[in-house]
């Protein structure tokens, strides 16, 4: 159960509920209660979000299941009394027992009086990597009328909810763009964008069209809703045209994002941003290679072998599961 646990809190779709988060509520309960109070606290913080998709609902309500399945004794005061804090858990109001008041605390540091600046921000920065499927004006709009009604909701917060809004207004993520046909999106793909966001805040999958590509045009839509369902937590816009079209439309101002495998690419690459900077001026272009082990792989190569035995390219087309590092399907 620990290990199943530990997992959870690690999947890579996490950026603020992940186990930073759970080892610092770990350690409030630890320093904060006694006896069974203790216990019910360590229970709470480790199971609130041990099942955890931002674009669900139902968070507290299968993390508090997954408590009772994993209780020796689900019937034991503990347990009942963790399970109740974690479906308090979505903050709709205060708690009404003091233990659940308690969690609250532990669980909203970021937003009392006495949290650092420094704290306040890499929760923003972290929340904000969280809902990156979100585009950034959708998001800022959102994550504005979410701190106002907290601050409405929980009025010995408002000081820190209204710092959230500061931050939140002075934040410039670092955004790139990674343009492909994907067609279809493989492990190689994957090796670039991994390694894009050690550098950026958030980068923008972007599905276009290749002419010398079969159908590419035609389906664009069906690739779009396939390549969605691969990164449920990734923004993926889809255009039909040149790139710096899509760009001068959605008014980018960050990196575009290519990926090399070796010398041949680099080639070719550097005449793709020679075009790119004809038809856009000062656009930035990073390359970033794939790691060794994926360099022999191409979506062309890829169609190929599917072609000649269907099924076999299954090995080289990562899903949510794998992409996210998911312990269970929660892409859906």
């Amino acid at each position: 159960m620990l290990v199943e646990l530990a997992r959870r809190w690690c999947e890579r779709h996490r950026h603020w509920h992940g186990s930073g988060h759970v080892a610092s509520l770990l350690q409030g309960a630890e320093q904060t209660a006694q006896g069974e109070d203790r216990d019910v606290l360590i229970l709470a913080a480790a199971y609130h979000d041990a099942i955890y998709n931002p674009r669900a609902a139902d968070n507290e309500e299968r993390s508090a299941a997954l408590l009772i399945r994993h209780a020796a004794d689900p019937d034991a005061p503990a347990v009942r009394r963790a399970h109740g804090i974690i479906l308090d858990s979505k903050w709709t109001r205060m708690p009404d027992t003091s233990l659940g008041r308690t969690f609250f605390e532990l669980d909203t540091a970021q937003l009392a009086d006495d949290c650092p600046t420094r704290e306040r921000l890499a929760y923003e920065r972290a929340i904000f990597r969280e809902y990156q499927w979100v585009p950034w004006p959708t998001y800022f709009a959102k994550r504005q009328e979410f701190l106002g009604q907290w601050a409405e909701r929980f009025p010995h917060q408002k000081r820190g909810a209204r710092e959230c809004g500061e931050l939140l207004h002075e934040l410039r993520p670092r955004v790139a763009v990674y343009p492909g046909s994907f067609a279809p999106f493989h492990l190689g793909h994957w090796s670039v964008l991994r390694r894009a966001e050690m550098t950026f805040d958030k980068v923008i999958v972007a599905l276009g069209t290749n002419r010398q590509k079969p159908d590419s045009a035609a389906t664009l839509s069906t690739r779009h809703e396939a390549l969605q369902r691969q990164l449920p937590f990734h923004e993926v816009a889809a255009f039909d045209g040149l790139l710096s079209e899509y760009l001068d439309a959605t008014d980018f101002t960050g990196a575009v994002v290519r990926g090399v495998r070796d010398g041949t690419d680099l080639e070719a690459e550097l005449r793709y941003a020679r075009f790119l900077d004809d038809l856009r001026p000062e656009t930035s272009v990073v390359w970033i290679g794939c790691e060794p082990q994926h360099q022999h792989l191409s979506s062309s190569a890829i169609r190929e072998l599917a072609a000649i035995q269907p099924g076999a390219e299954t090995r080289y087309l990562p899903d949510a599961a794998q992409i996210y590092d998911l312990v269970e399907d929660v892409a859906t």
